[in-house]
């Protein structure tokens, strides 16, 4: 009977310990992978802080952090690259600060969806969607000389776009701007602040 009891003490602190290390194992805080310049991503985010920014090298890489690390394993991202057309998805917890940054190659099409929150988008020439329910929408356009059609709009809040000689605010505020660039640009926001901007 002592045996069994034994036997089944040690069995039961093994269990524990692995339980334990599997508990120590760290979630990921990062993702990389190749990504040819030139190609188009499309981009489902979740409420957070972003930053998405032209880097020199074909790669797609994502870093991330929460307010709590006790809430990272709640994180979940997703890349799917398909030849030159990516989709990048994340979902973070709604009750801790959630922070993304993004690197693409600088010539990249981007499609942005987020739900709510702030975007920065920076050094990136290409074509840009940026769709945003709340919150604060910052673009790096580069040279105006560089886009055919701009299209900004905002529900309740303001447009500052001094590269366009705009800067409204208040209900159903829009921007419409042509140009003989090559890009096109969109931008909606629903409620807050939308920046269109030079570096």
């Amino acid at each position: 009977m002592r045996a069994v009891i034994a036997t089944s003490l040690v069995a039961a602190a093994l269990v524990a310990v692995a339980a334990s290390q599997s508990r120590e194992v760290p979630p990921p805080t990062s993702f990389e992978q190749p990504f040819p310049s030139g190609g188009r991503v499309r981009l489902n985010l979740s409420a957070g802080d972003y930053v998405i920014t032209g880097a020199l090298s074909n790669r797609v890489r994502l870093d991330w952090s929460v307010r709590d690390p006790n809430q990272l394993w709640r994180v979940k991202t997703r890349v799917a690259v398909n030849g030159t057309d990516a989709t990048i998805e994340t979902d973070g917890p709604s009750n801790s600060s959630f922070h993304v940054e993004i690197r693409l190659p600088v010539k990249t099409d981007l499609d942005v969806r987020l739900t709510a929150g702030k975007i920065t988008v920076e050094n990136i020439n290409g074509n840009k969607v940026v769709d945003s329910y709340a919150g604060e929408v910052n673009l790096d356009i580069g040279r105006a000389d560089d886009y055919r059609s701009v299209d900004a709009s905002v529900w309740a809040g303001e447009i500052e776009a001094p590269a366009f000689r705009a800067n409204k605010g208040g209900l159903f505020r829009s921007l419409d701007w042509t140009g003989k660039g090559p890009y096109r640009l969109r931008a909606s926001l629903w409620a807050g602040k939308l920046r269109l901007y030079s570096k």
